[in-house]
């Protein structure tokens, strides 16, 4: 009886030892939910397309701008079509697909999107990607 109780010590043991209480999330928020300090830098680089990364480290999350509303009349306006996070290792990689269309009256929503990642350990790399191909920030900021 004494190897049965010990058996089932070791499961509890070993399946408490491989839970994470938190894990990698990501959730698509509403400009006006964040903090006056996160809503003034993202008003900062509205002008500015791109991806625009900001690190909140009192909270321990990221959150990533991704920004297509500047459309220059004559050329093709994008939207952002998905949105995924992955982690490998110490690198953390964003994921978002987009795609160009002529059509402009699509929602704005489409044009620019905000998502608070909260990451489920200390990253050494953030890496960006769209479409599969690696790209780069427009601009970085917050308190990493």
């Amino acid at each position: 009886m004494k190897k049965v109780w010990l058996f089932l010590l070791c499961i509890v043991v070993l399946t408490g030892c491989s839970y994470s209480a938190s894990s990698l999330s990501y959730l698509n928020v509403d400009q006006g939910s964040l903090s006056k300090e996160i809503q003034s830098y993202f008003q900062g680089v509205k002008e500015e397309n791109g991806v625009h990364l900001y690190f909140d480290k009192e909270n321990n999350s990221m959150y990533v701008y991704l920004n297509a509303t500047n459309v220059v009349q004559g050329e093709n306006a994008e939207i952002f079509t998905d949105f995924d996070v992955e982690s490998e290792q110490d690198t953390l990689h964003f994921l978002y697909k987009s795609e160009e269309t002529t059509e402009l009256s699509s929602s704005a929503s489409n044009h620019s999107i905000i998502y608070k990642v909260n990451p489920n350990k200390e990253y050494d790399t953030v890496k960006l990607f769209n479409n599969g191909n690696e790209k780069a920030f427009e601009t970085i900021s917050g308190d990493k």
